[in-house]
């Protein structure tokens, strides 16, 4: 939408005369309220008792007041806040103090955030808090009086009201997924309102179509995105069910698709991978996630249209990025790390990616996502894939290509190659990477290709300029693994949390040890170490060639 149209549409929001047409439906009571299907945490609810509101990696304090005027320029943390979805942590924590507190919390807004503000009643944070009120609204209005009733029902008649005029305005991704949610949920909560549900219910298998691919994967390419619209489309079938109305086919047909693929990007600890700006998420909320889509498929392997592998064996598990960022507006959070992997033995993660940034600043956010800040193959000091000034990959960013192969035995290894240092630097990366049935022989081989590429837009065949560029092969650690160099640098000894040792070797390149930091989680920033790889381009290309191998 026009900025200047769409301060003018705000503008018009807040006047009187457009509430009194939000105003005029008097609601007495609700036709269904639906149950939040997901477990909240009692010691969260204790952190929002003493005023500690905990959002996206930030916390700001406001004992004994409201908190909506709190961080004002944090737009995300604001989205956390005034979305509501905290509430389940006081249901969990139940007793009349937990619910008196929730209830003065959800009235306090009513009362002081009743302007429509261009934020906070954004398609995306008002789909999510109606659904949040709704879910939680048995908890709200049981024992509640006329006053407090009467209020919650006035609001959230009149947020629903404006969500329908307005979803159309929620920008794509996630917010548009909410904002249908909150359509769906109020047309069921409100009185007669049949059919604008079958309608809402219609956008959003448009939407999911759009939004997923074949394989069950979400079009972010990051795992948390995935178990994110995975709990929303999971939520919406109890609410459909527990309402009496009819799962749609497609509804569940997406759940059928999404879970197998989320249990394929789950290292051994049960967390997920870190892929373009996903972080780990909690072991407990990834089972429950899966426990309540309740579907048997096993750990999707390989996932071509999502562009992910998924390598197993004995105790270890590789997961490998095989897929380019997504074009457009979907790559603005996407990182440029394709081909790395990730590796984990047991409960324990030993090689990873970074992580993600989009819970920190700016200059975090643009380092995470670059290709430094995963495990593959970086020259020149230059992303695999550009980004644009506008912070995504272009209509069509270069494509990578993976093959898988599986032997009789049981050692399984993936061929990658792309071309996204082709124009610039006149080389082709590919990657291979083996897992033996064992699990106890991992091997690798990076190799860049100058013959037949095309430098700069120049004639086909290697060249000179091609020689001399840095090139770095790195493996980021996870920050409790512990590393020292042996045999007088030639290999590095990896010590595992548990005690496990794995021996690190290569040919082809120089081996060091150099800083990293790991922002997997969503807690402070962690200092890791990596291992780098380090070369120069030859006319005749590089072979660099490197193993794990148990200790």
């Amino acid at each position: 939408m026009n900025d200047s149209w769409a301060k003018l549409k705000n503008a018009g929001y807040r006047t009187r005369l457009y509430r009194r047409t939000l105003e005029r439906r008097q609601i007495e009571q609700l036709a269904f309220l639906p149950r939040d299907p997901w477990p909240g945490d009692a010691k969260v609810a204790d952190e929002l008792f003493q005023g500690r509101y905990r959002f996206v990696g930030r916390e700001a304090s406001a004992p004994n007041q409201p908190p909506w005027r709190l961080r004002p320029d944090d737009a995300e943390w604001l989205a956390a806040l005034h979305g509501f979805a905290w509430l389940r942590h006081f249901e969990a924590s139940g007793g009349e103090t937990a619910l008196a507190y929730a209830r003065r919390l959800v009235r306090s807004w009513i009362d002081l955030c009743d302007d429509i503000d261009p934020l906070t009643w954004s398609p995306g944070v008002l789909g999510q808090r109606l659904v949040a009120w709704l879910d939680h609204g048995h908890f709200l209005l049981q024992g509640a009086d006329v006053e407090f009733t009467t209020a919650y029902l006035g609001s959230v008649a009149v947020q629903w009201q404006h969500l329908q005029r307005t979803c159309g305005d929620a920008p794509s991704g996630g917010e548009e997924l909410l904002a249908l949610l909150g359509l769906v949920y109020g047309g069921m909560a409100l009185p007669d309102e049949d059919n604008a549900v079958e309608k809402a219910l219609q956008q959003l298998e448009s939407l999911m179509a759009r939004q997923t691919m074949a394989d069950g994967g979400y079009n972010s390419r990051a795992p948390s995105d995935l178990m994110a619209a995975l709990r929303h489309l999971i939520g919406l079938r109890e609410a459909l069910g527990a309402s009496e109305r009819e799962v749609p086919d497609w509804l569940q047909g997406k759940i059928d698709r999404m879970a197998p693929m989320l249990r394929g990007l789950r290292h051994g600890d049960g967390g997920l991978a870190l892929f373009n700006g996903g972080v780990e998420e909690s072991r407990d909320v990834v089972d429950i996630t899966l426990s309540q889509a309740r579907v048997k498929g096993k750990a999707v392997l390989s996932a071509a249209q999502s562009g992910f592998q998924r390598l197993a064996a004995g105790s270890v598990v590789l997961l490998a990025d095989t897929g380019a960022p997504p074009a457009g507006a979907w790559g603005r959070q996407a990182h440029a790390g394709g081909t790395a992997f990730e590796l984990s033995i047991g409960k324990q993660r030993l090689v990873v990616n970074c992580g993600s940034g989009r819970r920190r600043s700016a200059e975090w956010r643009e380092a995470a996502r670059g290709t430094a800040a995963h495990s593959t193959l970086h020259l020149e000091n230059a992303n695999a894939w550009p980004i644009s000034a506008t912070g995504d990959f272009g209509p069509e960013p270069a494509r990578l290509h993976c093959r898988r192969h599986e032997d009789d035995l049981g050692n399984a290894w993936l061929e990658l190659h792309h071309d996204g240092y082709r124009q610039r630097f006149g080389v082709i990366h590919r990657r291979r990477l083996y897992l033996d049935a064992s699990g106890e022989d991992i091997r690798g081989e990076d190799r860049l290709d100058t013959g037949g590429s095309t430098h700069a837009g120049g004639p086909s065949g290697p060249s000179d300029e091609v020689a001399g560029r840095a090139v770095a092969v790195r493996f980021h650690l996870h920050p409790d693994v512990r590393a020292s160099a042996v045999q007088g640098g030639s290999a590095i000894l990896l010590r595992l949390k548990g005690g496990q040792g794995w021996r690190f070797r290569a040919s082809g390149a120089e081996i060091s040890m150099q800083g990293s930091v790991y922002l997997g989680q969503s807690g402070p920033i962690r200092r890791a170490q990596q291992i780098v790889l380090s070369t120069t381009t030859k006319v005749d290309g590089n072979v660099i060639k490197w193993a794990f191998r148990k200790a």
